[in-house]
């Protein structure tokens, strides 16, 4: 997502608990002039937290005064009507002045929000993705405090959604923002704390370190979870769209290039397999020092690119090995080559099995070939990460959405994630998830539906992906409306669909 504009004014109203908006509107849309942020609660509200003094004077003085001479030096420059999110996504074309109160209204906005005069506990999506990227709660909480606390002088820590797809946190000086292009690895800040001796110092003084820790009681997580759904649900949306067009057989050349080609890899394991050592082969030669050995990145993680592009951990760059649109992305333009040099297209369609791995043999070579013009830098590369960040945002979404479901029905306590990107247990395994019910751990993967139709006794089941065998006791599939439990038992994944005996259902859950 490249704004905040999924946050209505409705949505504004259920959050803040307004009954009628603030004077001006969200502060990302404001137009003219940028606007000052109406404070969501009173002065002694966040008591427990910040004194009512100082939040006065860090509302009243400091945050509405970076507003104030960000407008003066916008008039200076007669810039026009300009958005305040768009002038920190674009901080380089401006000055020093305009870029310290841009950050400076553009955090504080952002941190009025943040804060609850209510206390709460982490919920929900971000809750989960929390967990899922920094291991627990508790790591998260942990290294958030340590950025915080190593932050020398004025500034900011936040946690940050990166264009991965990955929450991390970062510090920033003074008032920048993780989204201003100054920084090559920012991101979309989700949940900040301001770190200036302004913000804390009447009821703290030197006591830095506790004004960070009692920082957890004042949290509007509700918000923050809001903010961090604004983001997924329009990639969630691009992908789910680009899958919409495939199920109408859309007629442009990739899509159905995709439709072709997930039919053949479905049928033909071998291609799909010779493929995929082929690209892991390229990945270890070409991200070197970045590529690891199972095992060797850390206890239980798979082999593969770890730590690219500023992101911490398994990159998701790696599951470019089995997916059908970065496959087809990778061989349409590899296929502008092998054309220009007069050779016959690489093409799978129409071919007999024995022609079709001779195909995929020859794309390997090229792939071989033009190794180090694809890899680490290329438009061809940016297309096919933006497609693995989507479709890995949009597993995440499922798997969210089957959590929820299955913790109403079993209890919070009988159900536990467990596929981290890269672990052993979900790459080699296949394992999403282990229930307990009737007190018997079940490990479970979790799928997406293409479609689900029922006949003669059994489910045919179409997924966004490729079929195979899985090892699980359970098999599980959403389209995020449903969630379909399946005992994993005489099922028949050998072509492009499951078929699963209709005695195999355990839950069916709305």
């Amino acid at each position: 997502m490249k704004s905040l504009n999924l946050l209505s004014e409705s949505l504004i109203q259920k959050i803040t608990g307004e009954k009628s908006l603030p004077e001006t509107k969200f502060f990302i849309n404001e137009m003219k002039t940028i606007g000052i942020e109406k404070l969501p609660y009173g002065y002694a509200s966040l008591r427990r937290f910040i004194d009512p003094e100082t939040m006065k004077f860090h509302y009243q003085k400091h945050y509405k005064g970076y507003v104030n001479k960000l407008n003066s030096a916008l008039r200076k420059k007669e810039y026009g009507d300009v958005e305040l999110e768009k002038i920190v996504k674009q901080i380089s074309k401006y000055n020093t002045t305009i870029r310290n109160n841009a950050g400076g209204a553009f955090n504080h906005a952002l941190f009025w929000k943040m804060l609850s005069p209510t206390p709460q506990k982490p919920t929900g999506e971000i809750l989960d993705k929390i967990k899922k990227d920094f291991g627990s709660y508790r790591e998260f909480k942990e290294r958030f405090e340590s950025v915080a606390k190593k932050r020398f002088g004025s500034g900011w820590v936040w946690l940050v959604i990166t264009k991965g797809g990955r929450l991390k946190v970062m510090s920033t000086q003074n008032q920048d923002n993780p989204l201003m292009n100054i920084f090559d690895k920012g991101g979309f800040p989700v949940l900040g704390l301001d770190l200036w001796e302004h913000a804390y110092y009447l009821k703290y003084q030197n006591k830095r370190d506790e004004y960070i820790q009692n920082f957890w009681d004042a949290i509007n997580w509700k918000f923050v979870n809001e903010l961090f759904l604004s983001k997924t649900k329009k990639e969630e949306t691009i992908t789910e769209s680009f899958m919409i067009n495939e199920q109408k057989e859309s007629y442009t050349p990739i899509g159905k290039a995709i439709q072709n080609y997930m039919f053949i890899l479905s049928n033909n394991k071998n291609l799909l397999w010779t493929f995929r050592k082929c690209i892991d082969s390229v990945l270890s030669d070409v991200y070197g020092e970045n590529y690891y050995e199972k095992g060797e990145y850390a206890p239980g993680e798979m082999s593969g690119v770890y730590d690219i592009d500023g992101i911490k951990g398994r990159s998701v760059l790696n599951k470019l090995n089995t997916n059908i649109i970065g496959f087809v992305i990778l061989l349409h333009d590899i296929n502008k080559a092998v054309v220009k040099m007069g050779e016959p297209e690489i093409t799978l369609v129409g071919k007999t099995p024995k022609e079709q791995i001779n195909e995929v043999y020859r794309f390997c070579n090229y792939i071989k070939k033009y190794k180090n013009r694809i890899f680490p830098s290329s438009n061809t590369l940016t297309n096919i990460m933006n497609i693995l960040t989507k479709t890995h945002n949009k597993g995440e979404s499922n798997e969210s959405f089957v959590n929820t479901l299955l913790k109403k029905k079993l209890g919070d306590e009988n159900v536990k994630t467990v596929g981290k990107l890269g672990s052993e247990q979900d790459m080699s395994g296949g394992v999403d998830i282990i229930l307990t019910i009737d007190g018997v751990d079940k490990t479970g993967q979790v799928k997406p539906i293409y479609s689900i139709t029922q006949s003669e006794g059994e489910y045919v089941i179409k997924i966004k992906g490729f079929v195979k065998d899985y090892k699980t006791d359970l098999l599980i599939f959403t389209d995020n409306k449903k969630v379909y439990v399946f005992d994993n038992k005489n099922v028949d994944a050998s072509g492009d669909h499951f078929k699963i005996p209709s005695d195999n259902l355990i839950y069916e859950l709305v």
